[in-house]
């Protein structure tokens, strides 16, 4: 059995250049297909392609070429339009197609619905244990009930199986890189023309996923979109193992941890510096392996968090500033976070040696011109007073599975709010006020859609959501990203 597992590309070159899209490897699928080679052995065989270093054009070329049997495609909401037309292409070209990760995740029965070139759908964070038990369900003909968090057809009805959490301590295998060894030279290649500066010297990357979630839990920020911030930490001695293996096989020496947030687990951060291996030790302080880390600016301020850091090896924090008005930063649900604690978060990285890339939004729920300004005036004050490496400033884009979305198309059924009589207690509170019967024109045009206009949801939650218009925070943007170049800091975009 031939199987090809996909990163699903951005729909444009340029859209390679947000955030780290390109300059890390998509580990998710190598860690799929090192999961099914332990299961499977030789009766399979399995191709990798990223979409993050390779175009839509390349990945249907591999198709044509590979002639898989089942292909793999993982989809986030940004990658999910290429998604859907190299689904549509191996389907044409007679392979099964399985859609995984967020956006997947996000609809599942609306998908399987709306796009009969996709075969299944796999609606679980942790895909290991259920694409083991589909391909084994394909391999050898065996109905597909017994298949965990599996979305599918059967004949004219849709069926979702039951699905499971899986821990991360029990269930987390470690990324085979022998399958990506002729495009790692790649990936560092990229990051060291974008980042190199930081380092002084030549860099490996990879990324590394051995603890998940958010210390914010259901009380999400209102733009975030992440399946699950559960927390769910792995083994870390096996994290160290890991280190020490990618750096003595592959040259690997800077690691970005994904966990989004590190501040969220002050035990497991405790546990790696209790476990951390004495070569490893040596390894850090001599420069020779460094870290990257996802942080939230509060969770910095506890618990001694910046110097535990420093002793873990991390040299780059990314963290997520948001705004430099405080009413946006509640209203973006940052939890007691202000202006003047992200200073006080971005100062102490600074004493520490520390390198930030800091990310902006403007547009939240009941942005104002003021806030805009408030916001541009302290990303100027923060430049003067800290050293960034990059610094990141975009439009909010209203994403599935977000309050923001709720707000958006949910509010008669939301997540992550209690009844849309709390929706309309916090439009009230920012001064939005919206007509129900177009309130519910919204709702109605984007309810049975799994695939969405960018550009409309963008238009609808400005003109509904704000104060300001969108060509006045494009304005913002543009101007802000002249000062911050001429600072000589990188910048870039999220999805908007």
């Amino acid at each position: 059995m031939k199987i090809l597992l996909v990163n699903s590309p951005h729909d444009v070159d340029e859209g390679k250049k947000n955030s780290n899209f390109s300059l890390f490897p998509h580990m998710g699928i190598v860690q799929l297909a090192t999961r099914l080679n332990q299961e499977f052995g030789d009766k399979i065989e399995i191709g990798l392609i990223d979409g993050g270093i390779s175009t839509k054009g390349e990945i249907i070329e591999k198709i044509e070429a590979f002639k898989p049997d089942l292909v793999g495609i993982s989809v986030l909401t940004p990658t999910y339009e290429e998604g859907l037309k190299i689904a549509q292409a191996a389907k044409t070209m007679g392979a099964k197609v399985v859609l995984g990760d967020d956006h997947a995740i996000f609809f599942p029965e609306k998908i399987i619905r709306n796009r009969p070139y996709v075969d299944f759908i796999i609606a679980n964070d942790v895909a290991e244990q259920p694409l083991v038990e589909l391909v084994n369900s394909l391999y050898y003909k065996r109905p597909l009930d017994s298949v965990c968090s599996l979305v599918y057809r059967d004949k004219d009805t849709i069926k979702t199986n039951p699905s499971k959490k899986y821990l991360l301590k029990t269930l987390n295998t470690v990324p085979d890189l022998n399958l990506i060894s002729d495009k790692l030279s790649i990936y560092s290649q990229k990051y060291y023309e974008a980042h190199g500066q930081l380092h002084g010297k030549k860099i490996n990357v990879v990324t590394i996923n051995n603890a998940r979630g958010c210390e914010n839990g259901v009380v999400r920020c209102s733009y975030c979109s992440i399946a699950d911030l559960t927390i769910n930490t792995g083994d870390p001695r096996r994290f160290w193992e890991t280190i020490g293996h990618y750096h003595a096989e592959h040259g690997i020496n800077l690691f970005f941890e994904v966990y989004d947030s590190f501040t969220s687990s002050p035990v497991y951060i405790d546990q790696l510096l209790q476990t951390m291996p004495k070569n490893i030790r040596t390894l850090i302080d001599s420069g020779d392996i460094e870290f990257m880390i996802y942080a939230r600016a509060l969770g910095l301020l506890k618990r001694d968090n910046v110097q535990k850091f420093k002793r873990l090896g991390v040299k780059r924090v990314n963290i997520g500033l948001d705004s430099g008005d405080t009413k946006m930063l509640e209203a973006q649900r940052k939890n007691k976070t202000t202006n003047q604690t992200n200073l006080m978060a971005l100062k102490a990285l600074k004493m520490a040696d520390m390198s930030v890339h800091g990310s902006f939004i403007l547009g939240a729920l009941g942005e104002t011109r003021t806030s805009v300004e408030n916001t541009v005036a302290h990303i100027i004050d923060c430049m003067e007073k800290v050293d960034f490496s990059s610094v990141e400033v975009s439009r909010l884009y209203p994403l599935p599975n977000s309050p923001i979305w709720d707000i958006l198309v949910n509010a008669e059924h939301p997540q992550f709010y209690k009844d849309k009589s709390e929706i309309d207690q916090v439009l009230s509170e920012m001064g939005i006020t919206i007509d129900e019967a177009h309130w519910a024109s919204i709702r109605q045009k984007y309810c049975d859609l799994d695939l969405f206009n960018f550009q409309d949801l963008m238009n609808d939650w400005y003109e509904n959501f704000t104060h300001v218009e969108q060509s006045y925070v494009l304005e913002k943007i543009a101007h802000l990203d002249k000062i911050i170049q001429a600072a000589k800091i990188r910048t870039g975009k999220n999805v908007g």
